[in-house]
């Protein structure tokens, strides 16, 4: 089965990015930090997302088909917020006073001005314009309201090329990370690192998905990077679809509308993640 075209992709991706964008700042927080951030990031269901479990019990919940985020507290209760219903700038603020006196224990101060989104907020960036631009891309106020089928459509992409990437990286030997989906640009990833260190900073090599880039590519994209490239590198030569990127980022880049194309996508993912994956070793440094 093909994967869908998502002709109406731009009426929903930017309210479900902007839903999910909210978890990556609240696990910040509320989950101790693990090697490369991955406490951040969201773990990816036919259905939507969720955070790790909070030490407290409990995690959040995006189900994307069902249109709600789910807040769910270590004793067993659940708070459901229905986007329909808010902002990103009001359900940011209905989240943290749900989890006020449970997952984030006298971590609020009632006398203050801020709001509990900006008190949030100044706990991670202590750089005033850095807060500034955080406080701007947590708190839009324009309706999370989405077209619910249109959404499903795009889980369904992503849960093919999921497939297609899994599948993969299944046969590849070495240091792998989980493969996750990051709140920040909403993008799929996984890592093979070519140390057991398996340290961001050290050589490895990013393959993943993503939704768009503001400015630049406004439709889903297979992409891979590599760090570091060796000095002087010969650009590589691609068969279509791939193609050398270099102004979002250096690397590979596979356009979704090319993906459409091909009758058994999770067979075609696979393959073009295999080529993908032998070309970048050839300029990894």
């Amino acid at each position: 089965m093909s994967l869908p075209k998502l002709d109406n992709f731009d009426s929903y991706i930017h309210q479900v990015h902007q839903a999910i964008f909210l978890f990556g700042a609240i696990a910040h927080q509320v989950i101790p930090k693990q090697q490369n951030w991955l406490h951040i990031a969201t773990e990816p269901y036919p259905w939507g997302f969720q955070t790790q479990v909070f030490p407290t019990g409990g995690r959040l919940i995006f189900n994307v088909s069902a249109g709600n985020i789910q807040l769910q507290h270590g004793d067993g209760n659940t708070d459901i917020f229905a986007l329909v219903d808010h902002t990103q700038k009001s359900l940011f603020e209905a989240i943290l006073s749900a989890m006020d006196g449970h997952e984030l224990v006298n971590y609020f101060d009632a006398d203050s001005d801020l709001s509990h989104s900006e008190q949030l907020l100044s706990k991670i960036h202590s750089d005033d314009q850095k807060l500034t631009d955080a406080v701007a891309e947590h708190t839009h106020e324009t309706s999370l309201a989405y077209d619910v089928n249109s959404a499903n459509d795009y889980l369904h992409a992503l849960n093919t090329i999921y497939t297609g990437i899994a599948r993969w990286r299944g046969r590849l030997n070495g240091h792998l990370s989980p493969m996750v989906v990051w709140a920040e640009h909403f993008d799929l990833s996984t890592i093979w690192f070519a140390t057991p260190e398996m340290d961001e900073y050290k050589s490895h090599i990013n393959i993943g998905f993503a939704p768009f880039t503001e400015g630049v590519f406004e439709r889903p994209y297979l992409y891979a990077y590599a760090y570091p490239y060796q000095e002087d590198y010969k650009t590589p030569n691609l068969d279509a679809p791939l193609k050398w990127e270099t102004e979002a980022y250096t690397g590979i880049y596979v356009s979704y509308d090319n993906l459409t194309d091909y009758d058994d996508p999770v067979s075609a993912i696979e393959m073009l993640c295999g080529q993908i994956f032998k070309t970048m070793r050839t300029v990894l440094g």
